[in-house]
């Protein structure tokens, strides 16, 4: 018997080979949008979880809280609560803090290798009490026990060291006041892409231990630069773990307004958007759209099957009335058409994962990470994609199995039975199901397009354009001889220095103007004298910081939004007190975008402190750039030797800040391009075989005196008016699926009926071009032919 149902599904396949060719395309199609998007969005949620036990471990966080009640949400904690947490709740196992970088790069030097490095994190001994980063070398009871130990990852190690052993060999680093030498005590494994933090080595916390500072780190309630994780003891009440962290802050900081609270390791990823964040998260509502998407594409390659199968019926009809009359039950008759469709879903799913495994190193660039069916981690999702194929495949032939197998003899042998007509309504659905899908996304590629272009061109309120960033200029002796060199150089017009990038990290303080109550979070960098007019801000009031006035010192300039927050009505000359310190308000500028554009512009203030900026910022005229970088780096390579000349340029830290969303937009707009091409190979099938039913009638009409066009539009009218239904089911649906996505940023474009005018008729020209070509074909053909034929 199985063998009988191989025979026949494979003459019918070999029969039948451009609809069988459509039907394969349209679900291998489908498959390798499914496959794509499912290993994508299963690498985003394995994200922290090859960790042990991930389920117990937090992240300490807070919200700082205004006077005015506003919140900031910020992942950092002082680095007493760590101690004060392991020591008042007994829910907790263990706690660890990290202290990373802060964008600083390090000079690392082994014999006479020098680099500078990133990727450089403090820990406590804890560390691998909380999370489990695996060893190669070394054991994690003792590579913490050196006071200066240093633990490398095992490309890091490879890349310093070479084919050397690397354990128990010295390290020199410039990262603390106590001293620079680092004993190599454990090498790791390469820290996996799904981490939300990452890094290269690992030094103690024990290096902020400097004999002058006044407070040591397990009392210190005012450094909020730490981030603390803690690991449950398994079956801990995770209900009062969260109430109790407040109260355990309270206890030592009375008088705080901030409220702290607990988030899950393998909640981070994608569903954290703090303030100072260790890396660029994602985004759990965009993972949510592309499985809809996903979805949606194996949905409309079902519909496609189930279009073409029944279209097919007409020809089916007397192989299904022979059957019968021969004694074949309905029961054999369901098999053997589950069977075919099975059969194509198997080469549809064997061709989709061929594909996709090929593709992936191509995509690597689009999702950042290496992602691949053969992994270990992933490789239950290459089940999934059978699993689904099969099932979609299953689906799919049910209708067309019990459709077909349900034909009359009798009626089919006397050919009363047509076939699935052109007018029936489950047809008519299925077709203006799969162009509310196609225009709906058409819609939403067009917006989100829209937006980021938005986001792109906005004036974000300073030069972004041919600013070249120089690293490793903090702690320069000569940085003033330096940029005074720099200046001098060809094609660059200014140069200036601070201590953060426009559009990165930057420092907070509380500020609070004199004579008002109110106090707030202000955002804050530290320049030189010339870093706002390199990156050309317009003063709104009063001046820059000025060589000539000494007590600039002590001065302060604010934008607009700290301003009207602080309350201060007479700007130029006002006192504001900040961190502590009494400034003088000397210049006031326009709000300008330093953060992503999910986010209203906050408060923000400039200090003047020469001595404490650490990037050079350069000016480039835009006509010679190669040859300007040229001679820049030749100045820094003969006044600063023992530093590598490492530079970036300030667009690019500003592109970062919508990196995700550009990301998005191009997922987003691939995987549109392929569900409508779906939809068209379904219509191409459709219009194809809509022509066949009708070539008498088209023979007719022409001898009669019809038009080409005529014809054509005759044949088009019946499709084209589904397409207009869906289009104007699919406009509510995508208008407030997209206005729900644009809420998500404080600046966006608005909604305009346009967008859904040319979206629609987008709609309708693919519609057309699609089944145009079978139309033109049949109202070509010769009629005399046709007659005789039929």
């Amino acid at each position: 018997m199985l063998r009988n149902y191989v025979n026949v599904a494979l003459r019918n396949l070999t029969r039948n080979k451009s609809a069988s060719l459509i039907k394969i395309i349209s679900l291998s199609v489908g498959m390798i949008c499914f496959a794509i998007i499912s290993l994508f969005i299963f690498h985003e949620l394995s994200y922290d979880r090859f960790h042990e036990n991930p389920e117990q471990v937090f992240r300490i966080v807070k919200d700082f809280v205004n006077d005015d009640g506003s919140k900031i949400p910020d992942a950092t904690t002082p680095p007493a609560f760590g101690p004060a947490i392991q020591r008042d709740l007994p829910e907790v196992a263990y706690t660890t803090r990290l202290f990373p970088n802060w964008g600083r790069k390090y000079l690392v030097q082994h014999d006479d290798i020098r680099s500078y490095e990133e990727g450089v994190i403090r820990i406590d001994s804890s560390f691998f009490d909380v999370f489990s980063f695996p060893f190669v070398k070394g054991e994690k009871k003792t590579a913490t026990a050196n006071p200066n130990f240093i633990i490398l990852t095992e490309s890091t190690a490879k890349r310093i060291f070479g084919n050397d052993e690397p354990m128990g060999k010295a390290l020199k680093m410039d990262i603390a006041q106590v001293g620079t030498d680092f004993l190599v005590t454990g090498i790791l494994k390469d820290v996996p892409e799904n981490s939300h933090f990452t890094f290269d080595f690992l030094i103690s916390l024990r290096t902020f231990d400097d004999p002058l500072d006044d407070v040591p780190l397990n009392t210190n309630w005012g450094f909020y630069n730490f981030y603390t994780y803690v690991r449950l003891n398994p079956g801990a009440d995770l209900q009062a773990f969260q109430s109790n962290l407040q109260t355990v802050f309270k206890k030592y900081n009375p008088d705080n307004k901030t409220e702290c609270y607990a988030q899950p390791l393998t909640d981070i990823h994608l569903k954290s958007n703090l303030k100072w964040e260790l890396s660029t998260n994602g985004d759990y509502s965009y993972i949510r759209i592309l499985a809809i998407i996903a979805l949606f594409t194996i949905i409309l390659a079902a519909i496609n099957y189930v279009n073409l199968v029944t279209a097919q019926s007409a020809r089916r009809a007397k192989e299904v009335g022979i059957r019968k009359a021969s004694g074949a039950v309905r029961s054999s008759l369901v098999k053997q058409f589950l069977f075919e469709s099975l059969i194509m879903v198997i080469v549809a799913t064997v061709v989709s994962i061929a594909v996709v495994e090929s593709i992936l190193p191509q995509l690597k660039n689009l999702f950042n990470s290496t992602l691949s069916f053969f992994d270990a981690e992933s490789i239950y999702v290459l089940g999934m994609v059978i699993g689904a194929g099969i099932v979609t495949g299953l689906l799919a032939g049910l209708y067309p199995a019990f459709y077909l197998s349900s034909f009359h003899p009798v009626k089919v042998l006397r050919g009363t039975v047509t076939g699935f007509g052109g007018d029936t309504f489950l047809r008519k659905g299925l077709v203006t199901f799969q162009f509310i899908i196609s225009t709906v996304l058409i819609i939403g590629t067009f917006v989100i397009s829209s937006q980021i272009n938005f986001v792109q061109n906005k004036k974000l309120g300073f030069s972004q354009e041919n600013i070249m960033i120089v690293y490793n200029a903090g702690g320069l002796q000569n940085r003033q001889s330096l940029l005074t060199e720099v200046k001098k150089s060809n094609g660059v017009k200014n140069a200036g220095a601070a201590n953060g990038v426009l559009g990165g990290l930057n420092w907070t303080t509380t500020a609070q103007a004199k004579g008002r109550e109110n106090s707030l979070l202000l955002n804050l960098l530290i320049t030189d004298y010339d870093f706002l007019d390199v990156m050309g801000v317009n003063f709104r009031e009063g001046r820059n910081f000025s060589r000539d006035t000494q007590a600039d010192s002590s001065a302060l300039i604010l934008n607009e939004t700290a301003v009207k927050q602080l309350g201060i009505k007479d700007v130029i000359g006002s006192q504001v007190t900040a961190g502590g310190d009494p400034y003088t308000v000397i210049g006031v500028i326009d709000d300008f975008h330093f953060s992503s554009f999910h986010e209203p512009i906050k408060p923000f203030g400039f200090f003047l402190s020469e001595r404490s900026v650490n990037k050079l910022f350069v000016k480039i005229q835009g006509d010679n750039m190669v040859k300007s970088i040229d001679e820049i780096q030749k100045i820094w390579t003969a006044l600063v030797p023992e530093r590598p000349f490492e530079f970036t340029f300030q667009d690019e830290q500003v592109s970062k800040l919508y990196a995700s969303e550009v990301k998005f937009q191009k997922l987003f707009s691939n995987f549109t391009f392929i569900a409508i091409l779906i939809a068209c190979l379904g219509l191409f099938g459709l219009s194809a075989y809509t022509a066949q039913q009708r070539t008498k009638e088209i023979g007719i009409r022409k001898v009669l005196g019809a038009s080409i066009v005529g014809v054509t539009q005759l044949l088009s009218k019946e499709f084209l008016k589904l397409v207009f239904l869906a289009i104007a089911i699919a406009v509510p649906i995508a208008w407030y699926a997209m206005n729900e996505w644009l809420q998500n940023f404080a600046y966006h474009i608005e909604l305009r009926p346009w967008m859904f005018v040319i979206s629609g008729v987008v709609a309708v020209l693919i519609a057309m071009f699609t089944i145009s070509f079978q139309f033109i074909k049949a109202a070509n053909s010769n009629p005399v032919n046709s007659l005789r034929n039929e």
